[in-house]
């Protein structure tokens, strides 16, 4: 078989089975801004983020809800700029682009920790999240049966991450419209039964209030784990600039659609809370939705935990040398598993303790790319057979565990925040240091073999 011969099937070979999860997305495969854009937008709009809507109405008026929800995804849409840039840059994942700033070691442990929490605890959450929602919104109903659906939806979840990209790409042509059109419908009727829009825009809490500062913490707290891993799905941009904006934009309106329809819903029904949150199926079903309000669940949580395993397995792929399609089922089929024993809850507060120490990855990872290697170490960014890694990148590894335990001490500020602005500085002051003294910022040599690993 001739060179050329072999290249192309290689080429077919990362595009239909391994999705290029850990080789650089050719420049003929890369997608349009519209496309990166409604990709991201499917991301955020989930079930929980429908949810951080009711929490925001149980404790701000209708005003206050609004400008939590713009603020807080706009935080979100700077700093993932910055990491979707990156990724559409170099065409890589964000575990791949993590070898640069913490090595090859340092970066396999980046993938074991978005496989842990993305790829079977949070998908294993969100599924059960899933179940239950839709056992409570149609109850007698077979199809609704918690465990049926749990194990459906999952099955719907998976088939998409399978394919890749492409399949997270094509679902979010089709959902995001249509979940657009569905809220705007569920908009409406908010307003007609809440009397008027006047009515509406004048709701008071239905809680216990809040300060606005709560809610924008609220706001990014559901959604920044998604901005960090903006690689994931930019490395299909067509330049950094498309691929970066692109990837925000979309982030922003789908965020901002989903908490300001969620606090809507729940402002107009008034129903009774789940805790201290407004029950978002039982405010859809008030309103009138029915049928309506249960594709916009399938299609929410579909586009979203898609993703969490998608992310996940590019996570896996980064340490382990199985397809990425195999990944992908096995973590799935974990995570239906687990949701359907229901322990899903055991997993939250460890997941909950690795969330905080993730933001801060993407502090030191900007910090590395925009700063330490053009301005310390002198040296671009190479991802590609022969390039050589260090081993472990030591001063980027402390600076992420010590970020996050100090942002997690703090009494203001948004934590996960915080934590990206601590890393960020953090690395770059200890980076120059170090240069300064002639210190090693860590240890051993890593070099890519032509499969990427």
């Amino acid at each position: 078989m001739s060179t050329s011969s072999q290249a192309g099937l290689d080429s077919q070979h990362q595009a239909g089975v391994e999705d290029y999860s850990i080789v650089a997305v050719p420049a003929d495969q890369r997608k349009s801004f519209l496309n990166v854009s409604i990709t991201s937008c499917a991301w955020i709009i989930s079930l929980s983020t429908l949810f951080t809507g009711g929490a925001l109405a149980a404790g701000l008026n209708f005003g206050q809800a609004v400008l939590a929800a713009v603020s807080g995804m706009l935080i979100l849409a700077i700093y993932g700029f910055f990491q979707g840039w990156m990724g559409a840059k170099y065409g890589v994942s964000t575990t791949v682009l993590a070898r640069v700033a913490f090595g090859r070691s340092g970066a396999s442990l980046f993938g074991l920790v978005l496989s842990l929490t993305l790829g079977i605890g949070w998908f294993a959450w969100q599924i059960a999240f899933f179940g239950l929602t839709i056992e409570q919104m149609f109850p007698d109903q077979w199809f609704a049966d918690r465990t049926v659906a749990m194990i459906w939806g999952g099955l719907l979840m998976i088939s998409t991450a399978f394919i890749g990209y492409r399949g997270l790409a094509s679902i979010s042509y089709i959902a995001v419209p249509l979940i657009v059109l569905l809220s705007v419908w569920g908009f409406i009727a908010s307003v007609n039964y809440a009397g008027s829009f006047e009515a509406l825009v004048q709701s008071q809490p239905l809680g216990e209030s809040i300060s606005l500062f709560a809610g924008i913490t609220m706001v990014v707290g559901n959604a920044a784990l998604g901005a960090v891993v903006f690689p994931d799905v930019t490395r299909y941009g067509k330049t950094p600039l498309k691929g970066g904006s692109g990837a925000s934009l979309g982030y922003f309106l789908g965020g901002v659609f989903a908490i300001v329809g969620g606090a809507a819903m729940s402002f107009a029904a008034q129903v009774p809370g789940m805790g201290s949150t407004p029950n978002i199926p039982a405010a859809m079903a008030q309103i009138g939705l029915g049928f309506l309000a249960f594709l916009i669940l399938v299609f929410a949580q579909w586009t979203t935990n898609d993703s969490n395993l998608y992310t996940g397995a590019l996570g896996l792929r980064n340490v382990i040398k199985l397809p990425k399609f195999v990944l992908v089922l096995v973590m799935g089929v974990v995570g239906i598993l687990i949701a359907v024993a229901g322990i899903q809850d055991k997993f939250v507060p460890f997941l909950n303790i690795l969330g905080t120490y993730v933001p801060p990855i993407a502090g030191v990872m900007i910090a590395d790319h925009f700063l330490v290697a053009p301005l310390i170490r002198k040296r671009g960014y190479q991802f590609g057979p022969g390039t050589e890694y260090v081993k472990l990148n030591v001063v980027a590894l402390v600076t992420v565990v010590g970020s996050g335990f100090l942002a997690s001490q703090l009494n203001f500020g948004i934590g996960a925040i915080n934590a990206t602005v601590i890393a960020f500085v953090g690395y770059f002051i200890i980076s120059w240091i170090f240069d300064k003294l002639n210190l090693p910022s860590g240890f051993g040599k890593s070099t890519e073999d032509e499969n990427g690993f």
